[in-house]
């Protein structure tokens, strides 16, 4: 799954470091682009993958780069593929006008930034997946903004946007790792989605800019806590990854408050997650993975509470026909809302699921058995009220209420419940028939929660 580290045992150090060489050599022709029009630099990237595709097996190019499997197929297939995803991105700047700082960017984080990674792992730890991403989530920031900044300068922007492009680096280096978890290790789409992440962050218009300074340790505290949930086994490294970037997201436009609820979330979480685990298992109700979360549950209860907190700090108020002004504190009612959601229902799921008694169908309320989609019982309401309600405590205890404490405690509860129970609906129903998973049944929940929690502010409380 991770470059090249499964592959180190059946090469010798001297060949590894000859490869991971030629790839950072070919990456240094990114430092070009800023002198050359932008045409140019489409051909050039389309001419490079027609030559690797075209290559002689026996060329010393060609043996420089291959790997075992590249010389089995008698192509360079991670090449091969790098260019290519390069090659949709030089056609973005001249067809889109995706930035060119990102573009290079992108070739600093996969091309420098996994393959310093990759050295140093085979040098100093010997193919230790958690080594590997924490060395390429600091080499990959690092020589992302090294190229990136580069550009910038070499574009004529100054030195004024380098904060920018700093904060850039991180959200694209930590989306390429957590890609690397997920799909295959040559993909396409892990420059692709570095590229993607950097273009779509660099296209808001921002009040101020964090220092880089701030943007390190708004990334250094949720990756400490992605470590540490890996080490004890409560979440895998896609899940530590999509936590990290969450995390950051949160700090970043939102504050130390807003990250403060996912913690509240992952904690309850776990905690609960672990709780009666044994007899989880023997009726079958247990988290997979002995309790392990991945990248599709973060993501299934943190999404739309991610794009709201976004929306809060890069949009802020706004305007709407026949309405007006709508004031950017709707925006904390459904982050609440969403995060009161998600924490009600994970925890009555598992605390629910621990029922003595017979829970019923919320469709139908015909018994069934524990651990059945849109099952509910007593103990799993109460279980999600308090989820609820820890949600409201916390975010007023934190300064994430707006305006009116009162307002946001009854919003998040009632948001929280309403979710819930919905995520319930959604399971006796779209997940029982497979058109759901239940990832997709969380994140509509979070959606419906936070629309809730939002509805009721612009009805009865915003004017």
């Amino acid at each position: 799954m991770y470059p090249r580290l499964s592959t180190f045992g059946r090469q010798s150090l001297d060949a590894e470091l000859k490869r991971q060489s030629a790839y950072i050599s070919l990456g240094l022709l990114a430092l070009l682009f800023p002198f050359v029009p932008k045409w140019v630099i489409v051909l050039g990237v389309l001419f490079g993958v027609v030559a690797i595709l075209y290559m002689p097996k026996n060329s010393f190019i060609f043996r420089a780069f291959a790997s075992e499997r590249d010389m089995e197929a008698g192509v360079l297939i991670g090449p091969l593929k790098f260019s290519f995803a390069i090659l949709l991105l030089a056609i973005l700047v001249v067809s889109l006008d995706l930035p060119v700082y990102v573009m290079a960017a992108t070739i600093g984080i996969v091309a420098f930034g996994e393959g310093a990674a990759t050295l140093v792992n085979v040098l100093v730890s010997r193919n230790k997946a958690l080594f590997w991403i924490v060395t390429l989530l600091i080499l990959g920031t690092l020589f992302g903004f090294i190229f990136g900044g580069w550009a910038m300068v070499n574009m004529g922007m100054g030195t004024d946007r380098l904060d920018l492009m700093f904060f850039l680096a991180v959200i694209g280096t930590v989306t390429g790792a957590l890609l690397y978890t997920i799909v295959d290790e040559e993909s396409i789409a892990i420059p692709l989605g570095a590229g993607m992440a950097m273009w779509l962050f660099s296209s808001f218009t921002y009040a101020r800019i964090p220092a880089s300074a701030e943007i390190i340790i708004a990334a250094t505290f949720p990756l400490i806590i992605g470590v540490a949930s890996y080490k004890l086994n409560a979440a895998d490294l896609s899940g530590a990854l999509a936590g990290v970037l969450s995390g950051l997201l949160m700090i970043l436009f939102g504050g130390i408050g807003w990250f403060a609820l996912l913690l509240v979330f992952f904690f309850l979480g776990t905690l609960f997650t672990k709780y009666k685990y044994r007899y989880k298992v023997e009726i079958g109700t247990a988290q997979m993975n002995k309790g392990s979360r991945g990248y599709r549950n973060v993501f299934g209860n943190c999404l739309f509470p991610l794009i709201l907190v976004v929306g809060f700090g890069a949009i802020g108020s706004f305007e709407l026909p026949y309405v007006g002004t709508v004031d950017r504190t709707i925006f904390i009612m459904g982050y609440l809302g969403a995060m009161a959601t998600a924490t009600a229902d994970t925890l009555a799921s598992e605390i629910g699921s621990t029922y003595r008694g017979e829970p019923r169908l919320i469709t139908t309320l015909k018994k069934v058995r524990p651990g059945t989609d849109g099952a509910v019982s007593i103990l799993g309401e109460v279980s999600a009220l308090f989820g609820s309600v820890a949600i409201a405590v916390v975010a007023i205890a934190m300064g994430v209420a707006g305006p009116d404490a009162g307002v946001a405690f009854l919003l998040a509860v009632l948001g929280g419940l309403l979710g819930t129970n919905i995520d319930s609906v959604l399971g006796a129903t779209f997940q029982q028939k497979k058109l759901l998973t239940n990832e997709g049944v969380n994140f509509f929940s979070t959606v419906v929660g936070g629309i809730i929690s939002m509805g009721l502010y612009y009805l009865f409380f915003m004017y």
